[in-house]
């Protein structure tokens, strides 16, 4: 505590001691003195005991009423009371001994504060102050008036004198007490009261008691009590005018409130600002902020909000109010609170909703990134390294096209729940946007707790997700990137995107961290995702047929379109291309074009074939969630002519059971459009959705075929497939049939009956099919000049170095 707070502590103190005591040695005394004169028989003239006796019976319980009826003049930081009951001490001193008179009014005055719940400080110090302001004003009453009897103007003017004492000692003792124990000047404690008014005021009331003794004296007892009318009114209109002044004050106080609390932004700072006003509505600094409720003793209203805060404060019954009336002001108080925090909590969320992401509640990408700038600036400062890894999901949209955009959300909430339990939990885990998350990990001592982290990451994502009662498996691939001393937030971001990138060309599922070379890689993708998108728009790329053989008569009973691509007069191969095709979105216009294409070139390719022609063309599943797709299919059929429409999707298009694949399949399967599967036995091969699928053909992939001379197994699982085909009523093609070797196993040992690949032609354009087509109106078989239809091909020219 400052040395000048403690000083003027003890000033205050000392001063109300000295009031109390003073009061009661005063008081003490005027009982010693009235004793000694009751036991004095010369005195017993002028002191009766039975006239003190109803006195004390009739003075000390009025004194106790109105006194709880005090003038109370306003003043900065609470308010003086003066009683009302002087005119009780005006009436004992015209009409008995002073010192008599004295006694009484000590005896009432301090029933009455005891009366009071009040501190005991402040009933000590208020009945003190009375003693000494009623003593001295008995005295001067004695020392002006008329030694007579009978009532004179002087007995009058000695009334007044005595209250306007009474009045200055009570109100100028008080103001010096206050002063001293807040440490205000006496002027400003002085300035608000309005004193002299009050004066004026409290010399009519003290009149009364005059004119009380003057009718007790001279009129017939009885008549006393008509004077009950005005002191009631008197008393009455005081109380109404201090509960109204008091009303007034409560407003302020409440509107003062409100105004402080618009601008307060935090929850404990809102609880101080309730507090202070509490304080200043109830005139008592005892009020709290407590986490209890308030005892029987006590009021107090809970404050709302998460922590259940109590604004507690003594249950009182003061001059100005009561306990129900402090009540009531404290819940006002709280309900301007309410309206505080609803403001902060609308205020908390939209900062919340502006930093965070509102699916996963997450940090957002400003976030995130305004955390990683202030990483990069402690690195600067404090050395260091830091890491960004950029997770995306393998496989996402896959999930949300089989079982909706609900569950896909449902699945971002657990990829993000699994990911921030993978990390440190300083570390920050965000959601950039659709399916892409980044983690932030600072303070890196070395790599290897970026490798442990990112390998945490995965596996906990490896896990499958169970959703709508089934298991989804949901991967991602991180790219990592290690801060630099000369790197950027931007930067690094950037950096753990190539890095992702690349490892999604490495095969997904598994982290890379960022390379020099990432960058040239990720220009170069982009400009070729660019040529693709030009050539695709300009319609620049061709469409090429290879033939589909009949092995046991060697006749092209169909063809396969594929697409073909001219990059700067060179042919990019189809493995390259068409993935970029299919995760830029290009897919879909790309399979428009070579449908397009073939519904053009198919009445040529039949009228050269001179029967029935089956034409296959390769769709993606993108293809098949366009709205038309099926209407697409039937319109370009129809121009086709004698022509078995095949489409060909392979396997990873439709094994996650998409509801939108199967009803695009059953519809256009009605119109008579049969389905393959290509590269079959190499995907997600199941028996369940053969039987479940609009499929009518299986393609077995080459990969079977490299070595089916030396692998009686590969042999094994050739002639398996063929007999699954036949078991299911599906077709078998064996496709990349290169060798003579490959075919004598095929059709001997595996039971196959048609086939495709190089030994039989690479695919063609257009002109050079129909060509092939014309010459293979005759049964090849019969002719000895031409073994195959390899030789036919080559005996026709239509054969070219082309790539698969």
């Amino acid at each position: 505590m400052p040395e000048g707070v403690a000083h003027r502590a003890r000033l205050s103190r000392v001063f109300d001691s000295t009031v109390v005591v003073s009061g009661a040695v005063v008081g003490l005394l005027s009982v010693v003195v009235v004793a000694v004169q009751l036991r004095d028989v010369t005195l017993q003239a002028i002191v009766e005991p039975r006239a003190v006796s109803v006195a004390i019976i009739l003075a000390v319980p009025l004194i106790s009423v109105m006194g709880y009826f005090p003038m109370v003049f306003r003043r900065t930081g609470g308010g003086i009371e003066i009683g009302l009951d002087s005119c009780v001490l005006i009436f004992l001193a015209n009409v008995g001994p002073p010192w008599v008179a004295l006694m009484i009014w000590a005896l009432g005055t301090t029933i009455c504060q005891v009366l009071t719940d009040k501190r005991r400080s402040t009933k000590a110090f208020n009945s003190g102050l009375g003693v000494i302001a009623g003593a001295l004003a008995l005295f001067v009453i004695t020392l002006v008036q008329d030694p007579g009897h009978a009532p004179t103007p002087r007995d009058l003017l000695a009334t007044g004198v005595g209250a306007a004492v009474y009045f200055l000692i009570d109100f100028l003792v008080s103001v010096v007490s206050l002063s001293l124990e807040e440490g205000t000047s006496i002027r400003r404690e002085i300035a608000p009261t309005g004193a002299l008014t009050a004066l004026v005021a409290f010399l009519a009331i003290a009149s009364l008691g005059y004119l009380a003794a003057v009718v007790w004296q001279g009129l017939p007892r009885w008549t006393a009590m008509l004077l009950a009318v005005p002191v009631l009114t008197i008393l009455v209109a005081s109380r109404a005018q201090s509960r109204g002044g008091e009303h007034a004050r409560r407003l302020a106080v409440l509107f003062d409130t409100v105004v402080k609390v618009q601008n307060v932004m935090e929850q404990q700072l809102l609880l101080e600002v309730l507090r202070e006003g509490a304080s200043s509505l109830l005139h008592d600094q005892r009020v709290t902020i407590q986490a209890t409720a308030p005892r029987i003793d006590e009021i107090g209203v809970l404050v709302p909000g998460d922590d259940h805060k109590w604004l507690v404060a003594p249950a009182l019954n003061r001059a100005r109010s009561t306990a129900k009336d402090d009540q009531a002001g404290l819940a006002a108080l709280v309900a301007v609170a309410e309206d505080a925090q609803a403001r902060m909590r609308l205020g908390d969320a939209m900062a919340h909703q502006a930093w965070h992401d509102p699916l996963t509640g997450l940090a957002n990408r400003s976030l995130f990134m305004d955390r990683v700038e202030h990483a990069v600036d402690l690195q600067r400062r404090r050395g260091g390294r830091l890491a960004v890894l950029f997770c995306d999901l393998d496989g996402f949209k896959r999930v949300n096209d089989s079982y909706g955009h609900g569950a896909g959300d449902e699945l971002l909430i657990e990829v993000g729940r699994r990911i921030k339990a993978a990390v440190r939990g300083a570390d920050t885990v965000a959601r950039l946007g659709g399916d892409e998350f980044a983690v932030l990990l600072e303070e890196i001592s070395e790599p290897a707790e970026v490798e442990q982290a990112c390998q945490r990451v995965l596996t906990a994502l490896r896990s499958r997700f169970h959703m709508f009662g089934e298991d989804v498996a949901v991967t991602t691939t991180v790219g990592v990137a290690l801060s630099e001393p000369d790197g950027s937030a931007e930067s690094l971001l950037s950096q753990a995107d190539l890095a992702m990138y690349h490892g999604k060309s490495q095969g997904k599922n598994r982290y890379e961290t960022y390379r020099l070379s990432f960058g040239d890689e990720r220009s170069q993708r982009i400009e070729f995702v660019e040529s693709l998108r030009r050539a695709v728009e300009a319609e620049s790329l061709e469409v090429y047929y290879q033939p589909v053989v009949d092995l046991r008569t060697q006749i092209i009973t169909g063809v396969e379109a594929l697409v073909r691509w001219r990059r700067n007069g060179v042919l990019v191969p189809p493995e390259l291309f068409i993935p970029t095709a299919e995760e830029s979105g290009l897919i879909v216009a790309l399979g428009d074009f070579v449908l397009g294409v073939v519904a053009a070139d198919a009445p040529r390719l039949v009228a050269a074939a001179g029967r029935t022609l089956s034409i296959a063309v390769n769709v993606s599943a993108q293809q098949l969630h366009v709205d038309g797709f099926a209407e697409q299919v039937e319109a370009a059929r129809a121009v086709m002519g004698d022509v078995d429409l095949v489409l060909e999707v392979t396997e990873r298009n439709f094994v996650d059971n998409e509801p939108r694949t199967l009803a695009a399949m059953n519809t256009i399967a009605a119109s008579g459009v049969r389905f393959a599967i290509d590269d079959f036995g190499v995907g997600f091969s199941s028996i369940e959705y053969l039987q479940r699928l609009p499929v009518r053909i299986l393609k077995v992939d080459k990969t079977f075929l490299e070595d089916i001379e030396n692998d009686a197994k590969a042999c094994t699982l050739v002639r398996s497939m063929v007999v699954m085909g036949e078991a299911l009523s599906l077709d078998v093609i064996v496709e990349g049939i290169e060798r003579w070797s490959q075919l004598e196993h095929v059709t001997s040992h595996a039971g196959a009956t048609t086939g495709q690949g190089f030994l039989f032609g690479r695919p063609m354009p257009c002109e050079e099919m129909a060509l092939a087509l014309s010459a293979s109106v005759q049964t090849w078989a019969d002719r000895p000049e031409a073994g195959s239809v390899a030789d036919m091909l080559e005996h026709t020219g239509a054969v070219e170095a082309l790539p698969a």
